[in-house]
């Protein structure tokens, strides 16, 4: 009982301690004048224009990583798709209705990676053309 007692009383008192507020101190800092921000501004924007990369570095870098993500999804949808199909092939009608219900969740699925596919190619052609 006194342990009890003395573990919420702890408890409380690093509660307490915990949300007293402690000083800051925030020695030789002090605000950079408006000219200093902007010209700090300049200067992080000049570094972004001179490190310019073209086209055909960033599709040698993203092109592979695209298809291999893609390959994997394709992989996936396919041994599930099949792992249910043997499995509806044996299930009782309850098993087949809660297979059914998985199945839309597959179907969901396929979407969203086809669909992220259509809608970057989509985005791509458009952007290429208008650029």
């Amino acid at each position: 009982m006194k342990i009890k007692k003395f573990v919420v009383a702890l408890i409380m008192f690093l509660a307490v301690i915990s949300l007293c507020p402690k000083p800051v101190q925030a020695n030789g800092f002090s605000f950079p004048s408006f000219s200093e921000l902007m010209q700090d501004g300049k200067n992080f924007l000049s570094k972004g224009k001179n490190n310019n990369v073209s086209e055909s570095q960033l599709q040698s870098v993203f092109l592979p990583m695209a298809r291999i993500l893609l390959s994997i999804g394709i992989i996936v949808l396919v041994g599930v798709t099949m792992v249910m199909g043997i499995k509806y092939m044996f299930a009782s009608p309850e098993e087949a209705a809660k297979l059914k219900q998985q199945l839309i969740g597959l179907v969901v699925s396929a979407l969203v990676i086809f669909g992220a596919v259509g809608i970057w190619s989509l985005a791509y052609q458009v952007l290429s053309s208008v650029l």
